[in-house]
């Protein structure tokens, strides 16, 4: 899809039904119409940008066209040198720097941010529902069994402090408190001498942390440092640190050992957003008022926090066979006959354990099976019913709604790339 020139890859995204039925959209689009010139400052070197990418592009495609112009940069990256001679129509930026803001903004164009998301910023915001991020992390560390939680990140970034203190907000709700790392070396060393101090940091924070512990980290990135800290100081992951971390980059998930769980955030969905929001604000309307949110797509579990830190050995059996078999027409009496229980014996207990019922708990795992494979996949809404456990379309559709509040189709809609839009709280 991309074309790579010396410094500048610049493409003209076009729109398949304008090729196919050219003459026909002769008809329909004016002649003077001009073709909107949109800059692309996002990272190319991560998952997520890439995905950003994506979705702006499809957007384009969509309701195209629009000419592109974005170089391979990282996150920190400057603005590229021939920012200054550019002429176009509106700006999308994934940018963690004030001072490059306010020269995007001295443009006078639309501009669209996608990580400065502070609250007095002129232009469109699009950012991910961390209300929504940090309720998947607190209730997968709850299902984990885990009483200890905290979170980790070493950059004061807005938007990760944003992340962090919804998830503070959430545990303490819940009457849990919530560790965090805040580590400030005394000297002002740089470089590989300051990264060392830090480090050392880290590893202290991590020895003095209760266990088992489950720590949202606000990355993959971080979270696959903090695992690199657990390696160096012997501290077992996931048995004593639970890590979950943020983006489910495959790359960073997959060389991390063991395998990163994370939140996906469906940047692509994020970028769709973002390139609709900017083609209005093009059209001369104003950006909502406080941005846009957007919720996860969906949180990847694997390795990193394979732990049911449950006391009773009978109940942690019974969970991880119901995770492991509720979408293959499993009963709560067939789990209670191999553990060699009576149904009302084993209700009770796994009620006192995990403050709900076995029921519940196998509704719970069918439910996020349906809605992952409504989400991801194009399966009829029968299929899904079958797929996640169901004997009955009609019995998968009364529950569903009840779970969601909304029909399986009104479910698939809202996930879709164009979808999943949550106003910000």
């Amino acid at each position: 899809m991309w074309t790579k020139r010396a410094n500048i890859l610049h493409f003209l995204v076009r729109d398949a039904r304008q090729v196919l039925n050219s003459n026909a959209k002769m008809a329909i689009m004016p002649q003077s119409r001009k073709i909107p010139q949109v800059l692309l400052l996002i990272e190319t070197s991560r998952a997520y940008g890439r995905g950003l990418i994506e979705g702006i592009t499809r957007y384009a495609e969509e309701n195209g066209p629009w000419s592109l112009f974005f170089e391979e940069r990282g996150l920190t990256d400057p603005l590229p040198r021939w920012f200054h001679d550019w002429r176009g129509n509106g700006i999308i930026s994934h940018c963690a720097h004030k001072h490059i803001i306010d020269k995007l903004l001295a443009t006078r164009l639309p501009v669209v941010e996608l990580l400065y998301s502070n609250p007095d910023f002129e232009g469109g915001l699009v950012r991910p529902d961390d209300d929504a991020v940090a309720r998947l992390a607190a209730d997968h560390f709850f299902d984990c069994g885990l009483r200890h939680y905290a979170y980790f990140c070493t950059d004061r970034v807005y938007c990760f402090e944003v992340r962090r203190q919804a998830f503070e907000r959430i545990l303490r709700e819940r009457g849990h408190p919530c560790h965090h790392f805040d580590f400030t070396p005394r000297s002002k060393s740089s470089g590989r001498k300051r990264l060392q101090i830090e480090d050392a940091g880290i590893i202290r924070w991590l020895r003095r942390l209760p266990k088992p512990c489950g720590v949202f980290c606000a990355t993959d990135f971080y979270a696959m440092r903090l695992a690199s800290a657990c390696r160096i100081c012997g501290i077992v992951v996931p048995d004593q640190i639970a890590v979950l971390g943020v983006d489910n980059d495959s790359v960073f998930c997959g060389v991390c050992f063991p395998r990163l769980s994370s939140i996906d955030l469906g940047s692509a969905r994020i970028g769709y957003e973002a390139a609709a929001m900017l083609d209005r604000m093009m059209a001369g309307n104003p950006p909502p008022e406080g941005g846009t949110c957007v919720e996860p797509l969906q949180l990847v579990t694997r390795e990193s926090t394979d732990i049911l830190a449950i006391d009773d050995a009978d109940i942690a059996k019974a969970v991880r066979m119901i995770r492991e078999q509720a979408c293959q027409h499993l009963r709560v009496a067939q789990v209670a006959e191999v553990l060699g229980l009576s149904c009302r014996v084993f209700e009770q207990r796994f009620q006192r354990v995990l403050h709900r019922s076995p029921k519940d708990e196998l509704r719970r795992v069918q439910m996020e099976r349906a809605k992952l494979l409504l989400a991801t996949t194009n399966m009829a809404v029968a299929q899904v019913a079958k797929k996640s456990g169901f004997t009955s379309l009609e019995y998968f559709t009364r529950a569903f709604r009840r779970h969601t509040g909304m029909t399986a189709r009104t479910y698939r809609k809202e996930r879709r790339m164009t979808g999943g839009i949550t106003p910000p709280q």
